[in-house]
This record gives C-alpha cells, structure tokens and sequence, in this order.
C-alpha cells in the first residue's frame, strides 16, 4: 500500500494527492488503533488462562491438542488403558 505514494504524487494534482495521501494515512491509523485493541484483549485473555491452567501438566495439554482437532478426539489420548482392558 505504501508503495502506491510515489505514484499518487506523480500521477495526482496536488491536492488530490493530498487528500488520498491523507485518507491512507488514516485508514492505517484506524487498522493500528483496532490492532492495538486486539492485542489488548488477547493479552489479558492469555494472562487469565495462565492463572487457570497448571504448569507443566503434559496430560492436560495433550488433552486439550485432542479436542481442539476439527475431526474427533482421539480415544487414545483421552482414555486409560486400564479402563479399556478391563471395561470399565
């Protein structure tokens, strides 16, 4: 996108350069501003997690990789093998 302002200048009067130049500077302020507030959000959203969640527990962790598959959860990662000897 930035690469278009050496041809806006060339190619424009000058006032219509300006007023595009101007209205891409502020397309990418806005982008930036709502950038800024997604940040915000996910930060704090990976900060509550941490507090919820225990650390260092390889179990749960290959748990929640299971789930988040888009097909189904692998029965394996999920299930204890004794209960599946056994029938319980």
């Amino acid at each position: 996108m930035f690469g278009l302002v050496d041809l806006i200048v060339a190619k424009e009067t000058p006032q219509g350069a300006a007023n595009l130049l101007k209205a891409l500077l502020e397309t990418c302020l806005e982008k930036l501003e709502s950038l800024a507030v997604v940040y915000s959000d996910l930060r704090d959203s990976v900060e509550r997690n941490k507090e919820k969640s225990s650390v260092g527990d390889a179990s749960s962790d290959a748990l929640l990789i299971e789930k988040a598959r888009p097909a189904c959860a692998a029965v394996y990662a999920i299930e204890k093998p004794e209960e599946v000897i056994h029938g319980q």
